[in-house]
């Protein structure tokens, strides 16, 4: 059984199928195919336990290794994550990897533990779609065009005055200028944008923050955004190269908990 349902023109499929076929492999290529067809894709209740997920992400890429783990915890709760300080940044738009020269492939999430009465929705924004439906004017505007990806970015946006150790931390970690158009293999075309995003490489700081804003705000329009409402044991996968994602905000004491699983990049930026 492999059944798809769109959940809108533009984004988003919701997918049914066993649990069996997907360890298998057996629709491995056509998850892949549909993934970049449809940015994001979400499997009602698979229940994957973590050595699953794991098994069923080697049927379409090969994971990728975060602090010496194939798995991450992805919680704000610190006795059950040891990086929750970093993950409030999840709470922006913002692509995985996007400081690498190959940035992830794609992000898989399993719900453990939901928001206590609250939101947590993970969104994906489409940035094909966003992409293709700029004005020639801005299409025009966006070649060659360069913007400067920093840890440092996303941070500010959750710790707007770190200390001066914080910030050292951040500036340790490698930043990458990366074209604000992503030209990929297929000869499409996606927005390579979001949080880390800072400034655009030889414009004025104002002026290039302004269309990074103004960019991120086209972006994310509701046409282009999926958004996940979790179930305990829903598994959601995302195209990484062609994407944004979020978590909606949700309070910070929360045992809120995803068992994230990413896969290595297979196509560089530039």
């Amino acid at each position: 059984m492999f059944e798809v349902e769109n959940v809108s023109s533009r984004v988003g499929s919701l997918v049914r199928t066993t649990k069996k076929d997907m360890l298998s492999g057996k629709y491995a290529k056509d998850i892949e195919h549909l993934l970049v067809e449809r940015s994001a894709l979400a499997f009602k209740e698979m229940n994957f336990t973590s050595e699953e997920q794991q098994e069923f992400a080697r049927t379409i890429g090969e994971i990728f290794v975060v602090g010496g783990e194939e798995q991450q915890t992805i919680s704000l709760d610190p006795s059950k994550s040891r990086n929750a300080a970093y993950t409030r940044g999840a709470f922006f738009w913002h692509i995985d990897g996007a400081n690498d020269d190959i940035p992830a492939k794609a992000t898989m999430l399993t719900a453990k533990i939901l928001a206590e009465g609250a939101d947590g929705d993970t969104m994906v924004a489409n940035t094909f779609a966003a992409y293709e439906d700029l004005s020639d004017e801005d299409k025009e505007l966006l070649q060659g065009l360069r913007a400067r990806h920093a840890l440092e970015s996303s941070q500010r946006m959750v710790t707007p005055d770190p200390t001066y150790e914080e910030l050292q931390r951040w500036q340790a970690y490698p930043q990458k200028s990366h074209p604000v158009v992503w030209t990929h293999k297929s000869g499409e075309k996606s927005l390579l944008i979001g949080a880390t995003a800072y400034y655009i490489d030889g414009w004025e700081l104002d002026k290039g923050r302004a269309l990074l804003c103004r960019l991120q705000e086209h972006a994310t329009k509701p046409e282009y955004v999926y958004r996940h409402k979790w179930n305990v044991g829903d598994f959601l996968l995302w195209d990484n190269t062609g994407t944004m994602h979020k978590a909606a905000a949700y309070p910070l004491d929360s045992k809120r908990l995803m068992i994230r699983t990413t896969l290595h990049g297979e196509e560089s930026v530039a």
